[in-house]
């Protein structure tokens, strides 16, 4: 199957695999999501449709992964939990892997998992294969909005040692606007939808970057995932051409190409909260 065909088919089969794997102990990442709470011994509790830690089993270790788990169980709180990693990648396998997860388990919260990996690879490697996935889920929740997205970009260059301009602007960029969501924790400032309408205009900046992208994103509303009013919607934002098995690549990114400018953290336009 063609890795940039990834999307939903690959989500699919493991969220089958992660529900058989049920008995899995709970994941374990950086961002240190916290675990299920216990109910009430009467009180059956809802189960979520997968898991992180049975997700990152279907990656081998040897290849590159930027991992983002966001677990909001904060009722009236808006989570936002990011990572952007930068990777020169040599050899061959070129075989990276962009995972986002944002789970709810609250009420009236918003939650927000952002993954963005921006790699570099010498021209005229053989085997270009990344893989990017978003998945949300809504667990015991009542009214949350929950959104996972991820963005990869793989760029062939000619030489390591002078990487675009446009391409470490946009590194900074990025890494500024996601610094900023992970120190909101008030809806009042700032919401799930918002959170992804400023992303949108920062990587609109670097438009002529978007050939080397691929942009998913998922986003839950509603309770609890099968329940009547559950909706789920899925994005595939941007799809960048598929890599030749012969190595052949888009042509470098000028390193003359000049982004909009901008002054600062941008300010979110009103968006009506869902």
């Amino acid at each position: 199957m063609n890795a940039w065909r990834l999307g939903w088919g690959v989500s699919a089969a493991i969220l089958f695999i992660a529900a058989l794997a049920c008995d899995a102990a709970a994941p374990e990442s950086s961002e240190s999501p916290s675990p299920v709470a216990a109910g009430e011994a009467s009180t059956p509790q809802p189960t979520p449709t997968f898991d992180a830690g049975a997700l990152l089993e279907e990656f081998p270790d040897s290849k590159p992964v930027n991992q983002v788990i966001a677990d909001n169980s904060d009722d009236k709180r808006f989570m936002g939990r990011a990572s952007i990693k930068f990777r020169k990648l040599k050899g061959d396998d070129i075989l990276p892997v962009n995972i986002a997860f944002a789970q709810g388990k609250c009420t009236d919260c918003q939650t927000i998992a952002v993954a963005v990996q921006v790699i570099v690879y010498k021209r005229g490697a053989s085997n270009v294969q990344p893989q990017n996935v978003a998945l949300a889920a809504n667990v015991g929740c009542t009214r949350c909005v929950t959104v996972a997205r991820a963005i990869q970009y793989v760029i062939p260059v000619d030489d390591f040692d002078n990487v675009p301009d446009n391409v470490k602007r946009l590194v900074h960029r990025l890494d500024q606007e996601l610094h900023y969501f992970e120190k909101v924790t008030s809806i009042n400032e700032l919401t799930s939808d918002e959170a992804a309408a400023r992303l949108q205009r920062a990587v609109d900046e670097f438009g002529e970057l978007h050939q080397y992208m691929v942009d998913l994103m998922t986003k839950k509303t509603g309770d609890n995932d099968g329940d009547p009013g559950a909706k789920e919607t899925g994005e595939r934002l941007r799809q960048s051409p598929s890599p030749s098995p012969s190595g052949s690549a888009p042509a470098s990114p000028s390193s003359s190409a000049t982004p909009s400018p901008t002054a600062g953290s941008p300010t979110p336009a009103p968006t009506a909260t869902p």
